[in-house]
């Protein structure tokens, strides 16, 4: 049952595994800020090209204490397939079964073709949300730089309340 995700509260939890099914809790990131990348295929043209851009770029994600979880409704089997093929060093979630539960949990299930659309999730090191990105077209991949502007809005956050304590 997807529910209204509010900025500034926290994250909905999940377990899911990886393509070694190992299973990976959004909680285990507490401490560090996550970039939640939904995408609707492995394999796929626009999917193969914005995950690849995520790796190239991912020592720089990870200079603001973050980490990347991309997930979609694929099997493990094909995401241990797919990041040997890509070369993807971060951990690709399988939402498989039940069928899309947590992309339906984060309302971004595609009923009429049975996966995630294409979605970033920003979670500060709390476990709070504190922005989002849809795409209106599924066909269409965000820039890098929506990442790395989210980014900055949170450690931003960070430093401010840092300097407040």
């Amino acid at each position: 049952m997807a529910q209204t995700l509010q900025l500034n509260k926290p994250a909905p939890e999940f377990t899911l595994p990886d393509g070694n099914r190992t299973k990976v809790n959004l909680k285990d990131f507490r401490g560090k800020s996550v970039v939640l990348a939904f995408y609707p295929a492995d394999w796929s043209p626009v999917c193969t090209n914005e995950l690849a851009i995520i790796q190239e770029t991912l020592e720089d994600i990870r200079g603001y204490n973050a980490e990347v979880l991309a997930i979609s409704v694929d099997n493990v089997w094909s995401h241990k397939a797919w990041a040997q093929q890509q070369h993807i060093s971060f951990p690709l979630l399988s939402d498989f079964w039940p069928h899309g539960e947590v992309a339906r949990t984060y309302g971004v299930f595609r009923d009429e073709d049975g996966i995630s659309n294409r979605a970033l999730f920003f979670i500060d090191k709390s476990g709070n949300l504190r922005n989002t990105w849809i795409a209106e077209n599924p066909a269409v991949a965000p820039g890098i730089n929506i990442i790395f502007d989210a980014l900055e809005v949170i450690q931003g956050a960070h430093q401010t309340e840092a300097r407040r304590a």
